[in-house]
């Protein structure tokens, strides 16, 4: 066991394995497996929660569909087995991890407000 590597280090061990195992039983969002992805890592991820929007599965990576050893195991090896997979799933997680970046996430943000504001404008005119 590894202790926790600094923030600023992170993506150079993102970027520095081949794929990213995330087995939970519940996930609220993904956080893991997005940062994963917006390294350029694809990722093998338990179906549950959150990483089910985080991981766009055959795009990003993998969603497996339950806990059980021998599931894991075919998903982890098909993917280390097959260097063009994963290289399209590399390029899918780089193209994925930009949805969940802070640009994104305020311009979003900014227009929910819009169409907030858009929609109180036109109720006050009915």
């Amino acid at each position: 066991m590894r202790p926790p590597v600094p923030q600023e280090a992170l993506a150079d061990y993102f970027r520095a394995a081949d794929l990213v195992a995330v087995p939970s039983h519940s996930e609220s969002f993904g956080l893991v497996a997005a940062e994963a992805q917006a390294s350029g890592t694809p990722v093998v991820a338990a179906a549950v929660g959150g990483l089910c929007t985080v991981v766009d599965d055959g795009v990003s990576g993998v969603l497996v569909p339950d806990h059980e050893p021998e599931t894991w195991a075919l998903a982890l090896k098909s993917l280390l087995d097959d260097d063009e997979l994963r290289a399209r799933l590399a390029a899918g997680a780089r193209h994925s991890g930009t949805r969940f970046g802070w640009d994104r996430a305020a311009d979003e943000m900014l227009d929910v407000y819009e169409r907030a504001r858009k929609h109180h404008a036109e109720a006050r005119r009915a």
